[in-house]
Protein backbone atom coordinates (compact mmCIF):
# COMPACT_ATOMS: atom_id res chain seq x y z
CA UNK A 1 0.00 0.00 0.00
CA UNK A 2 1.15 3.58 -0.62
CA UNK A 3 0.91 5.87 2.39
CA UNK A 4 1.61 9.47 3.34
CA UNK A 5 2.55 10.33 6.91
CA UNK A 6 2.14 14.01 7.80
CA UNK A 7 4.55 15.15 10.50
CA UNK A 8 8.17 14.13 11.08
CA UNK A 9 8.12 14.15 14.87
CA UNK A 10 8.20 11.16 17.21
CA UNK A 11 4.89 9.68 16.15
CA UNK A 12 5.25 10.50 12.45
CA UNK A 13 8.78 9.16 12.00
CA UNK A 14 8.13 5.99 13.96
CA UNK A 15 4.87 5.39 12.04
CA UNK A 16 6.61 5.99 8.70
CA UNK A 17 9.60 3.83 9.60
CA UNK A 18 7.53 0.87 10.79
CA UNK A 19 5.04 0.89 7.90
CA UNK A 20 7.89 1.06 5.40
CA UNK A 21 9.62 -1.79 7.22
CA UNK A 22 6.43 -3.81 6.78
CA UNK A 23 6.65 -3.44 2.99
CA UNK A 24 4.60 -0.34 2.23
CA UNK A 25 5.72 2.62 0.14
CA UNK A 26 5.73 5.54 2.59
CA UNK A 27 6.15 9.27 2.06
CA UNK A 28 6.78 11.44 5.12
CA UNK A 29 5.83 15.11 4.83
CA UNK A 30 6.86 17.96 7.13
CA UNK A 31 6.74 21.74 6.77
CA UNK A 32 10.29 22.11 8.10
CA UNK A 33 12.71 22.15 5.15
CA UNK A 34 15.63 21.85 7.55
CA UNK A 35 14.21 18.72 9.16
CA UNK A 36 13.42 17.10 5.81
CA UNK A 37 16.91 17.80 4.49
CA UNK A 38 18.44 16.28 7.64
CA UNK A 39 16.29 13.18 7.27
CA UNK A 40 17.30 12.83 3.63
CA UNK A 41 20.90 12.78 4.85
CA UNK A 42 20.00 10.05 7.33
CA UNK A 43 20.09 12.28 10.40
CA UNK A 44 17.18 11.75 12.82
CA UNK A 45 16.39 14.93 14.83
CA UNK A 46 16.04 13.15 18.18
CA UNK A 47 17.27 10.06 19.99
CA UNK A 48 15.09 6.96 19.80
CA UNK A 49 16.61 3.46 19.92
CA UNK A 50 16.68 1.66 16.53
CA UNK A 51 14.82 4.43 14.69
CA UNK A 52 17.86 5.65 12.74
CA UNK A 53 18.59 2.10 11.58
CA UNK A 54 15.00 1.61 10.36
CA UNK A 55 14.96 4.94 8.53
CA UNK A 56 18.36 4.40 6.90
CA UNK A 57 17.50 0.86 5.80
CA UNK A 58 14.14 1.71 4.25
CA UNK A 59 15.30 4.97 2.67
CA UNK A 60 18.06 3.07 0.86
CA UNK A 61 15.53 0.42 -0.18
CA UNK A 62 13.34 3.11 -1.75
CA UNK A 63 10.41 2.34 0.54
CA UNK A 64 10.66 5.55 2.57
CA UNK A 65 11.20 9.12 1.37
CA UNK A 66 10.88 12.64 2.77
CA UNK A 67 9.43 15.83 1.30
CA UNK A 68 7.83 19.15 2.17
CA UNK A 69 5.32 18.94 -0.71
CA UNK A 70 1.89 17.44 -0.18
CA UNK A 71 1.38 17.49 -3.95
CA UNK A 72 4.20 14.96 -4.40
CA UNK A 73 2.67 12.37 -2.09
CA UNK A 74 -1.02 12.70 -1.19
CA UNK A 75 -2.38 12.09 -4.73
CA UNK A 76 -0.47 8.78 -4.87
CA UNK A 77 -1.62 7.53 -1.46
CA UNK A 78 -4.46 5.27 -0.45
CA UNK A 79 -4.19 6.41 3.17
CA UNK A 80 -2.85 9.52 4.88
CA UNK A 81 -1.82 9.44 8.55
CA UNK A 82 -1.95 12.78 10.35
CA UNK A 83 0.77 12.78 13.03
CA UNK A 84 1.31 16.48 13.80
CA UNK A 85 1.65 17.95 17.29
CA UNK A 86 -1.25 19.27 19.35
CA UNK A 87 0.65 21.24 22.04
CA UNK A 88 -1.15 22.79 25.02
CA UNK A 89 -2.32 26.39 25.10
CA UNK A 90 -1.93 28.44 28.29
CA UNK A 91 -5.45 27.43 29.37
CA UNK A 92 -4.66 23.71 28.96
CA UNK A 93 -6.66 23.23 25.78
CA UNK A 94 -4.97 21.57 22.80
CA UNK A 95 -3.63 23.86 20.08
CA UNK A 96 -5.07 22.39 16.89
CA UNK A 97 -3.62 24.89 14.42
CA UNK A 98 -1.02 22.43 13.04
CA UNK A 99 -3.69 19.76 12.76
CA UNK A 100 -6.15 21.89 10.77
CA UNK A 101 -3.35 23.15 8.54
CA UNK A 102 -2.22 19.59 7.77
CA UNK A 103 -5.78 18.43 7.08
CA UNK A 104 -6.45 21.41 4.81
CA UNK A 105 -3.31 20.82 2.74
CA UNK A 106 -4.15 17.12 2.54
CA UNK A 107 -7.68 17.93 1.32
CA UNK A 108 -6.38 20.20 -1.44
CA UNK A 109 -4.27 17.37 -2.85
CA UNK A 110 -6.61 14.39 -2.65
CA UNK A 111 -6.99 12.29 -5.79
CA UNK A 112 -9.36 9.37 -5.72
CA UNK A 113 -10.76 7.73 -2.58
CA UNK A 114 -8.39 8.34 0.36
CA UNK A 115 -8.58 7.36 4.00
CA UNK A 116 -7.43 10.11 6.36
CA UNK A 117 -6.41 8.52 9.66
CA UNK A 118 -5.75 10.78 12.64
CA UNK A 119 -2.97 9.63 14.95
CA UNK A 120 -2.58 13.04 16.59
CA UNK A 121 -4.25 13.36 19.97
CA UNK A 122 -7.27 15.61 19.46
CA UNK A 123 -10.19 16.63 21.72
CA UNK A 124 -13.48 14.84 21.27
CA UNK A 125 -15.82 16.64 18.88
CA UNK A 126 -13.30 18.22 16.54
CA UNK A 127 -13.56 15.39 14.04
CA UNK A 128 -16.69 17.08 12.68
CA UNK A 129 -14.79 20.34 12.11
CA UNK A 130 -11.94 18.46 10.45
CA UNK A 131 -14.37 16.69 8.14
CA UNK A 132 -15.90 20.04 7.27
CA UNK A 133 -12.46 21.37 6.38
CA UNK A 134 -11.83 18.48 4.01
CA UNK A 135 -15.25 18.86 2.35
CA UNK A 136 -14.49 22.53 1.76
CA UNK A 137 -11.32 21.85 -0.23
CA UNK A 138 -11.43 18.24 -1.47
CA UNK A 139 -12.37 17.26 -5.01
CA UNK A 140 -12.22 13.54 -4.30
CA UNK A 141 -13.91 11.05 -2.02
CA UNK A 142 -12.47 10.55 1.44
CA UNK A 143 -13.19 9.09 4.85
CA UNK A 144 -11.93 9.91 8.33
CA UNK A 145 -10.68 7.44 10.92
CA UNK A 146 -9.02 7.70 14.31
CA UNK A 147 -6.11 5.39 15.07
CA UNK A 148 -4.38 6.77 18.19
CA UNK A 149 -0.82 5.78 19.06
CA UNK A 150 0.36 4.47 22.42
CA UNK A 151 4.11 4.43 21.89
CA UNK A 152 6.53 5.17 24.71
CA UNK A 153 9.60 7.24 24.00
CA UNK A 154 12.60 4.99 24.41
CA UNK A 155 10.71 1.91 23.19
CA UNK A 156 8.67 3.41 20.34
CA UNK A 157 9.64 0.86 17.66
CA UNK A 158 8.82 -2.09 19.90
CA UNK A 159 5.56 -0.49 21.01
CA UNK A 160 4.51 0.10 17.40
CA UNK A 161 5.33 -3.41 16.24
CA UNK A 162 4.04 -5.18 19.35
CA UNK A 163 1.35 -3.00 20.96
CA UNK A 164 -1.11 -4.20 23.58
CA UNK A 165 -3.95 -3.03 21.36
CA UNK A 166 -4.72 -1.32 18.08
CA UNK A 167 -7.63 1.11 18.26
CA UNK A 168 -9.51 1.63 15.00
CA UNK A 169 -12.23 4.25 15.06
CA UNK A 170 -14.18 4.45 11.80
CA UNK A 171 -17.58 5.12 10.27
CA UNK A 172 -17.49 2.48 7.55
CA UNK A 173 -16.47 -1.10 6.85
CA UNK A 174 -14.30 0.10 3.95
CA UNK A 175 -12.16 2.35 6.17
CA UNK A 176 -12.03 -0.38 8.80
CA UNK A 177 -10.82 -2.91 6.22
CA UNK A 178 -7.97 -0.64 5.06
CA UNK A 179 -6.67 -0.11 8.60
CA UNK A 180 -6.99 -3.79 9.49
CA UNK A 181 -5.04 -4.71 6.35
CA UNK A 182 -2.30 -2.20 7.14
CA UNK A 183 -1.96 -3.46 10.69
CA UNK A 184 -2.20 -7.16 9.78
CA UNK A 185 1.54 -7.87 10.38
CA UNK A 186 1.40 -6.11 13.76
CA UNK A 187 0.42 -7.94 16.95
CA UNK A 188 -2.05 -6.70 19.55
CA UNK A 189 -5.78 -6.89 20.21
CA UNK A 190 -7.96 -5.10 17.63
CA UNK A 191 -10.59 -2.82 19.14
CA UNK A 192 -13.08 -1.52 16.57
CA UNK A 193 -15.18 1.46 17.58
CA UNK A 194 -16.48 4.84 16.50
CA UNK A 195 -14.17 7.84 16.08
CA UNK A 196 -15.08 9.59 19.32
CA UNK A 197 -14.58 6.44 21.37
CA UNK A 198 -11.13 5.98 19.79
CA UNK A 199 -10.15 9.52 20.75
CA UNK A 200 -11.42 9.01 24.28
CA UNK A 201 -9.40 5.80 24.68
CA UNK A 202 -6.21 7.80 24.13
CA UNK A 203 -7.03 10.51 26.66
CA UNK A 204 -8.41 8.06 29.21
CA UNK A 205 -5.31 5.84 28.97
CA UNK A 206 -2.84 8.67 29.55
CA UNK A 207 -5.00 10.15 32.30
CA UNK A 208 -5.05 6.84 34.15
CA UNK A 209 -1.26 6.44 33.85
CA UNK A 210 -0.78 9.95 35.23
CA UNK A 211 -3.21 9.12 38.03
CA UNK A 212 -1.14 6.06 38.99
CA UNK A 213 2.02 8.21 39.18
CA UNK A 214 0.35 10.84 41.35
CA UNK A 215 -1.23 8.14 43.52
CA UNK A 216 2.21 6.62 44.10
CA UNK A 217 3.55 10.04 45.05
CA UNK A 218 0.68 10.67 47.45
CA UNK A 219 1.32 7.29 49.11
CA UNK A 220 5.06 8.14 49.34
CA UNK A 221 4.25 11.37 51.19
CA UNK A 222 1.99 9.49 53.58
CA UNK A 223 4.71 6.86 54.13
CA UNK A 224 7.17 9.56 55.14
CA UNK A 225 4.69 10.94 57.67
CA UNK A 226 3.81 7.53 59.12
CA UNK A 227 7.22 5.87 58.99
CA UNK A 228 6.12 3.22 56.48
CA UNK A 229 8.30 1.99 53.59
CA UNK A 230 6.85 3.08 50.24
CA UNK A 231 8.68 0.35 48.31
CA UNK A 232 7.04 -2.38 50.39
CA UNK A 233 3.67 -0.64 50.31
CA UNK A 234 3.58 -0.17 46.53
CA UNK A 235 5.02 -3.62 45.92
CA UNK A 236 2.10 -4.99 47.88
CA UNK A 237 -0.36 -2.80 45.99
CA UNK A 238 1.09 -3.56 42.55
CA UNK A 239 1.13 -7.30 43.18
CA UNK A 240 -2.64 -7.23 42.82
CA UNK A 241 -3.20 -8.30 39.20
CA UNK A 242 -6.08 -5.86 38.94
CA UNK A 243 -3.64 -2.98 39.58
CA UNK A 244 -0.15 -3.97 38.40
CA UNK A 245 3.26 -2.47 39.15
CA UNK A 246 3.57 -0.15 36.11
CA UNK A 247 3.62 3.57 36.89
CA UNK A 248 3.55 2.98 40.66
CA UNK A 249 7.01 4.44 41.25
CA UNK A 250 7.22 7.59 43.40
CA UNK A 251 9.56 10.44 42.53
CA UNK A 252 9.73 13.94 41.11
CA UNK A 253 6.66 13.39 38.93
CA UNK A 254 5.73 12.74 35.32
CA UNK A 255 6.78 14.86 32.34
CA UNK A 256 7.22 14.51 28.59
CA UNK A 257 5.10 15.35 25.58
CA UNK A 258 1.99 13.32 26.48
CA UNK A 259 0.94 12.97 30.11
CA UNK A 260 1.14 16.64 31.19
CA UNK A 261 -0.63 18.03 28.13
CA UNK A 262 -3.19 15.24 27.88
CA UNK A 263 -4.20 15.57 31.53
CA UNK A 264 -4.77 19.31 31.09
CA UNK A 265 -6.54 18.79 27.77
CA UNK A 266 -8.80 16.12 29.29
CA UNK A 267 -9.73 18.52 32.09
CA UNK A 268 -10.55 21.13 29.43
CA UNK A 269 -12.59 18.60 27.43
CA UNK A 270 -14.60 17.77 30.53
CA UNK A 271 -15.25 21.45 31.15
CA UNK A 272 -16.38 21.89 27.52
CA UNK A 273 -18.95 19.13 27.97
CA UNK A 274 -20.07 20.37 31.39
CA UNK A 275 -18.06 17.98 33.58
CA UNK A 276 -15.67 19.08 36.34
CA UNK A 277 -12.86 16.50 36.24
CA UNK A 278 -11.93 16.92 39.91
CA UNK A 279 -9.89 13.72 39.96
CA UNK A 280 -7.53 14.91 37.21
CA UNK A 281 -7.22 18.37 38.73
CA UNK A 282 -5.93 16.66 41.87
CA UNK A 283 -3.60 14.45 39.79
CA UNK A 284 -2.11 17.54 38.13
CA UNK A 285 -1.73 19.37 41.46
CA UNK A 286 0.06 16.44 43.11
CA UNK A 287 2.43 16.27 40.15
CA UNK A 288 3.24 19.96 40.47
CA UNK A 289 3.75 19.61 44.23
CA UNK A 290 6.45 16.95 43.76
CA UNK A 291 8.94 19.54 42.54
CA UNK A 292 8.55 21.61 45.70
CA UNK A 293 8.78 18.50 47.87
CA UNK A 294 12.03 17.57 46.13
CA UNK A 295 13.50 21.05 46.56
CA UNK A 296 12.61 20.95 50.26
CA UNK A 297 14.46 17.65 50.59
CA UNK A 298 17.53 19.32 49.08
CA UNK A 299 17.24 22.25 51.48
CA UNK A 300 16.91 20.02 54.54
CA UNK A 301 19.81 17.76 53.57
CA UNK A 302 22.19 20.61 52.80
CA UNK A 303 21.27 22.75 55.77
CA UNK A 304 20.77 20.19 58.53
CA UNK A 305 23.46 21.84 60.65
CA UNK A 306 22.92 25.38 59.39
CA UNK A 307 21.18 28.24 61.14
CA UNK A 308 19.59 29.27 57.83
CA UNK A 309 17.68 26.13 56.93
CA UNK A 310 16.34 27.53 53.65
CA UNK A 311 19.44 28.90 51.97
CA UNK A 312 21.18 27.18 49.08
CA UNK A 313 23.28 30.21 48.25
CA UNK A 314 26.76 29.17 47.21
CA UNK A 315 25.99 25.44 47.37
CA UNK A 316 27.42 23.41 44.51
CA UNK A 317 24.96 20.80 43.29
CA UNK A 318 25.19 18.02 40.70
CA UNK A 319 21.99 17.11 38.85
CA UNK A 320 22.12 13.70 37.16
CA UNK A 321 19.45 13.26 34.51
CA UNK A 322 17.80 15.90 32.34
CA UNK A 323 15.45 14.09 29.94
CA UNK A 324 11.95 13.47 31.30
CA UNK A 325 12.67 9.71 31.24
CA UNK A 326 15.59 7.43 30.33
CA UNK A 327 16.29 6.21 26.76
CA UNK A 328 15.28 9.55 25.22
CA UNK A 329 16.67 13.06 24.77
CA UNK A 330 13.25 14.68 25.12
CA UNK A 331 13.20 17.71 27.43
CA UNK A 332 9.53 18.60 26.96
CA UNK A 333 7.96 19.20 30.38
CA UNK A 334 10.94 17.48 32.01
CA UNK A 335 10.92 17.88 35.82
CA UNK A 336 14.63 18.68 35.65
CA UNK A 337 13.93 22.08 34.10
CA UNK A 338 11.77 23.27 37.01
CA UNK A 339 14.16 21.78 39.56
CA UNK A 340 17.23 23.42 38.04
CA UNK A 341 15.53 26.80 37.71
CA UNK A 342 14.50 26.69 41.36
CA UNK A 343 17.98 25.69 42.50
CA UNK A 344 19.51 28.58 40.56
CA UNK A 345 16.89 30.94 41.97
CA UNK A 346 17.94 29.90 45.48
CA UNK A 347 21.56 30.78 44.73
CA UNK A 348 22.99 27.33 44.04
CA UNK A 349 25.61 26.56 41.41
CA UNK A 350 24.34 23.70 39.25
CA UNK A 351 26.33 21.19 37.18
CA UNK A 352 24.38 18.69 35.11
CA UNK A 353 24.88 15.50 33.15
CA UNK A 354 22.62 13.34 30.96
CA UNK A 355 23.69 10.59 28.53
CA UNK A 356 21.52 11.92 25.67
CA UNK A 357 19.74 15.19 26.46
CA UNK A 358 22.56 17.73 26.95
CA UNK A 359 22.26 19.32 23.50
CA UNK A 360 18.51 19.80 23.91
CA UNK A 361 19.01 21.02 27.47
CA UNK A 362 21.41 23.75 26.33
CA UNK A 363 18.62 25.23 24.25
CA UNK A 364 16.28 25.73 27.21
CA UNK A 365 18.28 25.84 30.45
CA UNK A 366 19.74 29.12 31.80
CA UNK A 367 23.26 30.00 30.72
CA UNK A 368 24.51 29.69 34.31
CA UNK A 369 24.18 25.90 34.16
CA UNK A 370 27.46 23.98 33.88
CA UNK A 371 27.73 20.74 31.88
CA UNK A 372 29.84 17.69 32.72
CA UNK A 373 31.16 15.00 30.38
CA UNK A 374 29.98 12.16 32.64
CA UNK A 375 28.38 11.48 36.02
CA UNK A 376 31.68 11.34 37.88
CA UNK A 377 32.88 14.71 36.60
CA UNK A 378 29.47 16.12 37.51
CA UNK A 379 29.71 15.13 41.20
CA UNK A 380 33.35 16.14 41.69
CA UNK A 381 33.64 18.71 44.50
CA UNK A 382 29.86 19.07 44.91
CA UNK A 383 27.87 19.51 48.10
CA UNK A 384 25.16 17.14 46.91
CA UNK A 385 24.23 14.75 44.14
CA UNK A 386 20.63 14.82 42.84
CA UNK A 387 19.05 12.01 40.81
CA UNK A 388 16.32 13.38 38.53
CA UNK A 389 16.18 10.84 35.65
CA UNK A 390 16.57 7.10 36.31
CA UNK A 391 19.18 6.25 33.68
CA UNK A 392 20.51 2.72 34.45
CA UNK A 393 24.13 3.94 34.46
CA UNK A 394 23.39 6.13 37.48
CA UNK A 395 22.16 3.22 39.60
CA UNK A 396 25.28 1.29 38.54
CA UNK A 397 27.74 3.99 39.61
CA UNK A 398 30.76 3.11 41.71
CA UNK A 399 29.46 4.75 44.88
CA UNK A 400 32.77 4.43 46.73
CA UNK A 401 34.35 6.49 43.96
CA UNK A 402 31.43 8.91 43.97
CA UNK A 403 31.79 9.48 47.72
CA UNK A 404 35.47 10.33 47.34
CA UNK A 405 34.64 12.83 44.58
CA UNK A 406 31.81 14.57 46.43
CA UNK A 407 32.66 17.37 48.85
CA UNK A 408 29.81 16.21 51.06
CA UNK A 409 28.34 12.67 50.77
CA UNK A 410 24.75 13.76 50.22
CA UNK A 411 22.34 12.11 47.76
CA UNK A 412 18.81 13.29 47.06
CA UNK A 413 17.28 10.46 45.06
CA UNK A 414 14.37 11.79 43.01
CA UNK A 415 13.65 8.37 41.49
CA UNK A 416 14.43 5.96 44.36
CA UNK A 417 17.04 4.16 42.24
CA UNK A 418 19.42 3.40 45.13
CA UNK A 419 19.18 1.05 48.09
CA UNK A 420 18.95 3.30 51.11
CA UNK A 421 20.61 0.86 53.52
CA UNK A 422 23.61 0.24 51.26
CA UNK A 423 24.32 3.96 50.85
CA UNK A 424 24.03 4.58 54.58
CA UNK A 425 26.55 1.78 55.18
CA UNK A 426 28.93 3.63 52.84
CA UNK A 427 28.46 6.80 54.89
CA UNK A 428 26.08 8.76 52.65
CA UNK A 429 23.36 11.09 53.84
CA UNK A 430 20.46 9.81 51.77
CA UNK A 431 16.96 11.12 51.05
CA UNK A 432 14.43 9.57 48.69
CA UNK A 433 10.64 9.54 48.38
CA UNK A 434 8.53 7.63 50.89
CA UNK A 435 11.53 6.27 52.80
Amino acid sequence: MTLTVIGAGYVGLVTAAVFSELGNKVYCVDISKERIESLRRGKVPFFEPYLTEYITKNTKAGKLSFTTKYSDTVPRSQAVFICVGTPPKENGEADLSYLFSAVEETAKNLSGYTLIAIKSTIPIGFEDDLEGTVKKYAKAKFEFAASPEFLREGSAIEDTLHPDRIIIGTKSKKAQKILLELHAPISGERIICDIRSAQLVKYASNALLATKVSFANAIATLCEKTGADVEKVLKGVGSDRRIGHAFLQPGVGYGGSCLPKDVLAFIAIGKHFGYDFQLLRAVDQINQDQIELFINKVKRALNAASKNAYSLKGKRIAVLGLAFKPSTDDMRDAPSVKIINQLLGLGAQVTVYDPQAIQNAKKILPKEVLYAKDEYQAVGGKDAMLIVTEWPQFSQMDMTRAKKLLKRPIIIDGRNIFKKEKLKELGFVYSGFGR
